[in-house]
């Protein structure tokens, strides 16, 4: 799967990469259409970053219906969006999986639930409380069914971020250190763990069974054996993990 914030490419340009992709991996390749919420790393790079979410899910979609021209035409495409277009250019070799690779996009904004039911294979949810991914799902249910999308068409998975140290200090030198790499300002409450308070942050120590695991093993060994936990579902095989902290859980 690449996960491509939609900025960093030019989407014909990304298109053909992809497809090449498709063609070396046997046909594994799954494009994750992100309309990019990096803001600091785009303007690092000196890289385009409309202020307007909803701008930026357009680019993204229209990228991803360029891409998708290319990628199921036998010819040369003539394409002419909004915001991107192609003259009589040609994406060769084609995918290997036809008419193309699978398509996800994430998160719950509705233009973006929008493009899902009407585009793509699979969407993803960042970690959220149970409340609120039953009303992100609902609100996904309601955008097929606005389009005759059959919801069952959509695979769906959850991603659940797992902190796992060997004590809380050493929570809080990692907490730092993710912290470092962002320019928003942490939570209060997360801000006042790592300078040193002895609590773990009540949003995720109230949260903790169903959003995130935060402690060490010994103290949060409970919590592993939770039914419901999605460190039951990894170890059980019902979720699959990135490799970096971060697991996608089918919901």
């Amino acid at each position: 799967m690449i996960h491509q914030a939609h900025f960093f490419r030019n989407p014909a340009l990304a298109a053909k990469m992809m497809a090449t992709l498709d063609q070396i991996s046997g046909g594994r390749f799954i494009f994750f259409a992100d309309p990019a919420f990096g803001r600091a790393e785009h303007v690092a790079y000196h890289l385009p970053y409309p202020e307007d979410v909803a701008e930026r899910i357009a680019r993204n979609v229209e990228g991803v219906e360029l891409a998708l021209a290319l990628w199921e035409a036998p010819g040369p495409v003539t394409f002419q969006g909004r915001f991107y277009g192609v003259d009589a250019a040609t994406c060769t070799p084609r995918p290997m999986q036809q008419p193309h690779p699978p398509i996800w996009f994430g998160e719950a904004h509705p233009d973006t639930l929008a493009a899902v039911a009407r585009l793509g294979d699979g969407w993803n949810t960042v970690p959220v409380v149970l409340p609120e991914l039953e009303r992100r799902i609902a609100a996904l249910a309601a955008a097929c069914a606005a389009v005759g999308r059959p919801f069952h068409e959509i695979e769906r998975s959850l991603e659940t971020q797992i902190l796992i140290a060997p004590d809380r200090n050493a929570i809080r030198e990692q907490l730092r250190a993710m912290i470092a790499l962002t320019a928003d300002p942490p939570a209060a409450d997360v801000a006042s763990f790592v300078a040193g308070s002895g609590r773990i942050p009540a949003l995720v120590e109230r949260d903790l069974p169903h959003r995130h695991t935060c402690g060490s093993p010994p103290t949060d060994a409970a919590l592993h054996r939770h039914r419901h936990h999605p460190l039951h579902a990894l170890v059980h095989g019902r979720a699959k993990s990135s490799g970096n902290g971060i697991v996608r859980r089918r919901i």
